[in-house]
């Protein structure tokens, strides 16, 4: 039998940080009135911008992928009757 709790914990995760992911993306994207830059802040490109968006966002889907891996391969090695258990006197 599948462990659905850990099937349904995982995928919740994973939508949870697509909805994260999504907005981070969107405020990287979205335009914005930006002031005058001044002579000690540093200008950082859009490109670079976007660049820590997306390397995080990869790195945690390359995580996703090896704790589904996980959960997978706990569960086909897990046995199908965990609470019965034989007694003997």
């Amino acid at each position: 039998m599948r462990n659905f709790f850990a099937d349904g914990l995982f995928w919740l995760s994973v939508a949870c940080c697509a909805i994260a992911q999504f907005f981070i993306l969107r405020s990287v994207r979205g335009s914005r009135h930006v002031p005058e830059p001044s002579a000690s802040a540093p200008n950082s490109g859009r490109a670079m911008e976007i660049m820590w968006a997306v390397l995080p966002a990869i790195g945690l889907a390359i995580l996703l992928v090896f704790t589904w891996r996980a959960v997978r391969a706990a569960a086909d090695s897990s046995p199908a009757h965990v609470l019965s258990a034989s007694v003997t006197p």
